[in-house]
C-alpha cells in the first residue's frame, strides 16, 4: 500500500494493478500482454477480466503458462459487459491504484514508470489520471492548435480535464469504489459510460488529470470487443445506440429530449449513408430500439456497486 507523508502518497509501481477487460480477442491480446510484461517498470499485477467463451488452443496455452508463472492473473466472466467487467477488475485488484487498458494496444515502454511519476506529481484528491491515447493514424498534437469542442487525447499538454477514456485510465481504487464504480446499466458497446463515470468523479470533488507521458497506441482491432455485434453503420441492433441515449436520459429531461430529437438525424447524416442510403431504415430502427431500451434502463435507475457487498459479489462471479 502507498505510504502517506504529510497528506501526499509515496507511490511505487507495486501500488498499481493493470486491469484489462477482454472479449473476442486472441493473438492481439497475447501481443498486448507480452508488451506489458516487457515494460521498463512493471505493475504489481496484470489482471485480465476474460469474457471470451473460447480462445484458440495456442492463446489458451500461453495464458495458462503466464498464469502458472504468476505473471498474469485471469478472471473469467460472462456474459460480456464492459462496465461490469471493469467493476469486477476494480474489486479484484490488490492495490491502491487500478490502470485500465484496452486489450489491443501497444504501450509506451515507460507506461507504468510514467504513471508512477504522474501520481507522485499530484495531490491526494486527484481521483484519476487519464493517459494519452493515439488512435490508428494519429500523432501527438500541440494542444494550442486544437480548435474543436471535444478534448483531444492525443495532445501534448498535461492539464485538468473532466473527461476520460477507459482504454488508458488510472483510478484511485478507494474513490472509485466509494462512488459506485462504473454504471452497469450501460449495455452493448456501452457508449459514454466513461463520461458518466467522469461526471460522478467530478461531482464527488475528485480531480481528473490528463498526462500525455502515460501513453499508449490503440490498435483498434477489427474483430472482438465492441465490434463483436457488427459496425454501428451497418446494423439494426441497438447495441451501439443504447449507451448514448441512456447517458442523455441520466442527465435530465432537457438532455434526454434533445438526444431523442437530434441523435437519430445525426446517425444517418454520414458519408456511409450518403453512399449507401439503403442502410438508413436499419440505422433509424437501431436508434429507435436504443431509445426504448435506454428509457427502460433509466427508469430502473443506475446499477452501481455497493461497497459493502463488493467482495461477495465478486466471489459470486467466480473470481
Amino acid at each position: 500500500m502507498a505510504a502517506e507523508i504529510r497528506g501526499y502518497a509515496v507511490i511505487h509501481s507495486s501500488d498499481i494493478s493493470i486491469v484489462i477487460p477482454t472479449y473476442g480477442r486472441d493473438c492481439v491480446l497475447v501481443d498486448t500482454l507480452a508488451a506489458l510484461l516487457d515494460l521498463s517498470v512493471r505493475a504489481r499485477e496484470i489482471l485480465i477480466v476474460d469474457q471470451t467463451p473460447v480462445h484458440s488452443p495456442e492463446v489458451e496455452e500461453q495464458l495458462a503458462l503466464w498464469g502458472a508463472e504468476g505473471l498474469v492473473r485471469r478472471v473469467t466472466f460472462g456474459p460480456p459487459s464492459i462496465p461490469q467487467a471493469m467493476n469486477v477488475g476494480l474489486i479484484a485488484a490488490e492495490t491502491d491504484y487500478v490502470l485500465y487498458l484496452d486489450d489491443d494496444i501497444v504501450p509506451d515502454r515507460r507506461l507504468v514508470a510514467a504513471l508512477v511519476d504522474a501520481l507522485k506529481a499530484v495531490e491526494e484528491r486527484v481521483a484519476c489520471i487519464a493517459g494519452q491515447v493515439l488512435q490508428p493514424g494519429e500523432q501527438v498534437i500541440a494542444f494550442e492548435s486544437w480548435k474543436r469542442p471535444w478534448f483531444p487525447f492525443n495532445s501534448d499538454r498535461r492539464q485538468a480535464v473532466s473527461v476520460v477514456m477507459a482504454g488508458n485510465l488510472c483510478v484511485r481504487r478507494d474513490l472509485a469504489l466509494a462512488i459506485g464504480g462504473f454504471d452497469e446499466n450501460f449495455k452493448g458497446a456501452a457508449l459514454h459510460f466513461e463520461s458518466e463515470f467522469a461526471r460522478r468523479v467530478v461531482a464527488a470533488k475528485g480531480r481528473i488529470m490528463f498526462d500525455p507521458t502515460v501513453s499508449i497506441r490503440h490498435l483498434r482491432a477489427g474483430h472482438g470487443g465492441t465490434r463483436s455485434k457488427g459496425g454501428q453503420l451497418t446494423t439494426w441492433r441497438p447495441h451501439h445506440s443504447v449507451g448514448k441515449y441512456y447517458f442523455a436520459f441520466r442527465q435530465g429531461f432537457r438532455e434526454g429530449v434533445t438526444a431523442v430529437v437530434v441523435q437519430p438525424i445525426r446517425a444517418i447524416r454520414t458519408r456511409h449513408h450518403l453512399r449507401a442510403p439503403w442502410w438508413i431504415p436499419a440505422t433509424l430502427f437501431a436508434e429507435l430500439l436504443g431509445i426504448l431500451w435506454a428509457g427502460w434502463l433509466a427508469l430502473r435507475g443506475p446499477r452501481l456497486l455497493d461497497r459493502g457487498s463488493a467482495a461477495p459479489s465478486v466471489l459470486a462471479r467466480g473470481v
